[in-house]
């Protein structure tokens, strides 16, 4: 008669799902994200005094800042 081996288990196989590193991006009217920067980019000049600066600045700064925000996932 054949020995049985006793206590051993057949092999299970787990895989698991990788998950993306890098930031989602949070999904928002092209609207919605104009009006972010509009916002942030009367901000900058609110902070100001409204005096001196370069309206093109405060919106390309603002648009940066709010495209870093929204694929880091902020609200």
């Amino acid at each position: 008669m054949p020995s049985q081996t006793t206590g051993t288990k057949a092999a299970t196989k787990t895989t698991k799902r990788r998950t993306n590193s890098r930031p989602k991006k949070v999904a928002l009217s092209p609207q919605l994200r104009e009006e972010m920067i509009r916002e942030a980019a009367y901000f900058r000049a609110e902070k100001r005094g409204f005096e001196g600066g370069d309206p093109l600045a405060d919106w390309l700064s603002s648009e940066q800042e709010v495209d870093t925000a929204l694929s880091k996932g902020a609200h």
